[in-house]
């Protein structure tokens, strides 16, 4: 059940902050996420290095919800990603930080179970997740617009 909630909770942030247009524009974020998030996690958890708690509807191992919530947080991160080159690494790494402390709230609640896993090898693998989701979104999203405001 607390997947579900953080999906749309997400999802809610999500409509309030990206136009019909925008979400038009950025599907392929939403896209990409999908498997960028279910296939390394399919491995580590299948693995053994950490697992997923609370959840009734999962594909794979993964939480269905889950998936869900990260298109959204996908499609968040590409609203809001800089135009310039040189300020986007820095702005993922501060994206990541925020899903640090998402994943340890979860952590916290059970959520999700670390087994062989720290919190920098999540750190790692969330930075390397959402560069990958920037590198190929950008491929399929068409050009920014200049305004980052609502």
């Amino acid at each position: 059940m607390p997947w579900l909630i953080f999906a749309v909770l997400v999802w809610i942030v999500v409509l309030l902050i990206v136009r019909p247009r925008g979400l038009a524009r950025l599907w392929s974020a939403f896209f990409w996420s999908i498997p960028s998030g279910f296939f390394p996690n399919q491995i580590f958890v299948s693995k053994g290095l950490y697992q997923f708690q609370e959840s009734q509807y999962f594909l794979g191992d993964v939480p269905l919800f889950y998936l869900v919530a990260l298109g959204g947080l996908a499609v968040i991160v590409m609203r809001f990603l800089p135009e310039h080159k040189i300020w986007q690494f820095p702005y993922l790494i501060l994206c990541s930080l925020v899903l640090m402390l998402l994943q340890i709230f979860a952590l916290s609640k059970n959520y999700i179970l670390f087994i062989q896993w720290s919190l920098i090898d999540s750190f790692i693998f969330i930075l390397i997740a959402l560069i990958t989701i920037v590198w190929l979104s950008s491929l399929t999203i068409r050009k920014q617009e200049k305004r980052y405001y609502f």
